[in-house]
């Protein structure tokens, strides 16, 4: 049975439809992913799902009692409420009885008159007692706590909160509502990692239906069910999590891409044959000629647009980022101390830790934005830094009226990228942003096209050093897989605060975590070190791994080494997919110059010689290279 269905739904956006003809049911278990790029309109069908959304055509059929509680990626909270308040805010008896007692421990901690409030509060207490409602205020605390808003914060307003603990508060406020269908559109956006695998854990008990849209991958793998990509004013159903998904979508790829061959090879063979015959000169062949033209093209015109990510080239020397003794303060907050290293052009760095330790600080120090409390920080002389924050909101304050393409000019009116010499308006096109958008006001973009702007922005500086901070917020899940590669490519450092797990497994070799105003340092990515950090004995660390050591200068070359077996870095996984090509063609060279020497007009003495030496040189690269793809291949995926 649905909780909820849309039947024939649409919904335009301006002149752009963002879904058509739908017919989506959300059943009253469900478990649904929704997936597609910035601006395509998942937002748009969550608060449809939720009824606050009108359609332009078809119908929502809900019934009236089914209790839906969307979390918007803005949600409107009231300012003069205190935290408790706000998330007593839901329905029924429990919830109104807590929210009335916080109102009045409130006022009575503000110094109100307390006769009368000291008797009403004794009342509220009789009446919570019958109706069990100091086991939902346990639940509503321990619930803040669990998404980082402490005992001290929950009796402030929301009005004295940050954007982030604004977010937090009303997830807490939808998680304990417990609704019949429960909507989360980003719901990770501004909690650390040990708050993301709460909630992962949290919702994989939930026991209504619950629709999702995330740019952390491994929280939709685990908790979805079922798929639904929106693209293009289609929403298509994969049945399955995020991981079934993919494998459904390639599949789908290439049999659409050999379909779209098969056809214009059918086409071409047809066109040849009629440009054969003297008939092709006759009004009503050339006008067979002329369709056969468009169905030639048509398939490229309408095919799937994807994301193109690349940067020019700028060379860097042997020193990127150099800290020596390095602290970190904000007012009268010492956040990290003594802190030494050595970036080198090729690292790979993730910085973990939990809200509020000092990783953005850090970035901030590193970009030139703030001077260090104490120690040197020093830039390579070839060094050119980009700085992706977390507040693209800049281009608003900076750039919110003027057009899309006018902020990238700004930067470069043209780019040399992969040899090739792009416009400012090519360049966007690369970055999804067709024409007709390009000359909208930065204002109109959606907060996940202002990131991808923003990062279209840094990359035609052509930098060398990327310091990349909480760079999954508001991307979706394609453009990150696009990043991700990207960052395989780029010729540079690499530095990055994130608390997404699937980007940091998938980009970065070496760890720093905050601890006690420190910063550890642990080689590996980040599932490595989760695993060590509950003691899994596959990544049981070796003796001079079991203690970490605060982060010292070392070369980065340095690995710290362990007895157990570990996971291969991104690095080692590309270095032996290189092997894996190579090593058939040293085969192949092998073979050939064997066969060389065997046949009976083979070289002369003084060619046979230097061919004999060029074997010898070959088989010890052989060697070498198979010894290197037995070590890389004993190590885990």
């Amino acid at each position: 049975m649905s909780a909820i269905s849309l039947v024939g739904a649409a919904k335009d956006f301006g002149l752009r439809s963002l879904f058509a003809d739908l017919d989506l049911h959300v059943g009253e278990r469900d478990r649904l992913g929704l997936i597609g790029p910035n601006g395509a309109g998942k937002s748009t069908l969550l608060r449809v799902l939720a009824g606050l959304e009108p359609l332009d055509r078809g119908e929502r059929r809900c019934h009236a009692r089914t209790r839906v509680v969307l979390l918007d990626q803005e949600p409107r909270l009231d300012p003069s409420l205190t935290v408790l308040e706000q998330v007593f805010a839901g329905d029924g008896e429990a919830m109104a009885l807590l929210r009335e007692y916080a109102g009045v421990s409130h006022q009575l901690a503000s110094g109100a008159e307390d006769g009368p409030l000291l008797a009403r509060l004794s009342a509220l207490q009789h009446r919570m007692d019958g109706c069990q409602a100091w086991d939902l205020e346990r639940r509503c605390r321990e619930v803040l706590e669990r998404l980082g808003i402490d005992a001290a914060h929950q009796e402030r307003t929301i009005g004295e909160l940050s954007g982030g603990n604004r977010r937090r508060v009303a997830l807490a406020a939808a998680l304990v509502a417990e609704p019949e269908v429960l909507l989360l559109d980003e719901p990770t956006n501004h909690l650390d990692a040990e708050g993301v695998e709460w909630l992962q854990s949290y919702l994989d008990r939930f026991a209504g239906a619950l629709v999702l849209v995330t740019h952390d991958r491994y929280l939709l793998d685990r908790v979805t069910r079922r798929i639904v990509a929106v693209e293009r004013g289609e929403a298509r159903p994969y049945e399955g999590n995020y991981g079934t998904y993919l494998g459904l979508k390639a599949a789908e790829e290439e049999a659409e891409a050999s379909t779209a061959a098969k056809l214009k090879g059918t086409l071409r063979r047809e066109l040849a044959w009629l440009r054969q015959g003297p008939k092709a000169r006759s009004t009503k062949q050339k006008a067979r000629l002329q369709r056969i033209d468009a169905l030639l093209e048509a398939p490229a015109r309408q095919g799937r647009t994807s994301l193109a990510m690349a940067a020019t080239a700028r060379r860097i020397g042997k020193r990127a980022i150099t800290a020596e003794g390095l602290a970190v303060a904000v007012g009268d907050r010492t956040l990290l101390r003594d802190f030494s290293y050595d970036f080198s052009p090729e690292d790979r760095v993730g910085i973990i830790g939990p809200n509020g330790v000092g990783k953005s600080s850090l970035l901030e120090v590193i970009a030139g934005r703030r001077p260090p409390s104490e120690g040197l920080l020093e830039l390579g002389g070839t060094v050119k830094l980009a700085y992706f924050d977390q507040h693209s909101d800049v281009l608003l304050a900076k750039d919110g009226k003027r057009k899309v393409i006018e902020v990238v000019q700004e930067a470069a009116s043209r780019v040399q990228v992969d040899g090739v010499e792009l416009t400012a308006s090519q360049l966007l096109e690369r970055f999804l942003f067709p024409p007709a958008q390009q000359h909208q006001p930065v204002a109109k973009l959606s907060g996940g096209e202002r990131r991808r702007l923003h990062l279209c922005r840094l990359l035609i500086e052509a930098p060398n050093v990327l310091l990349l901070d909480e760079p999954t917020n508001d991307l979706d899940v394609h453009t990150l897989s696009v990043l991700e590669e990207f960052l395989d490519d780029f010729r540079g450092c690499v530095v990055v605060v994130s608390h997404d797990r699937w980007f940091l497994d998938r980009t970065v070799d070496r760890l720093f975590h905050f601890e006690d105003g420190r910063l550890e340092r642990f080689e590996g990515n980040y599932s490595s070190w989760l695993e060590r950090r509950a003691g899994s004995p596959a990544t049981a660390p070796g003796p001079a791994a079991a203690a970490p050591e605060t982060a010292k200068r070392s070369t980065p070359s340095a690995k710290v080494p362990a007895d157990g077996p570990r996971r291969r870095s991104f690095k080692e996984t590309r270095e032996l997919e290189r092997l894996e090509t190579e090593l058939p063609r040293l085969e192949q060279q092998r073979r050939e110059l064997e066969q060389h020497l065997a046949s009976p007009s083979g070289p002369d003495y003084a060619r046979l010689e230097e061919l004999t030496h060029e074997l010898a040189d070959l088989v010890v690269r052989i060697q070498a290279a198979e010894e290197r793809w037995l070590v890389l291949s004993e190590l885990a995926a």
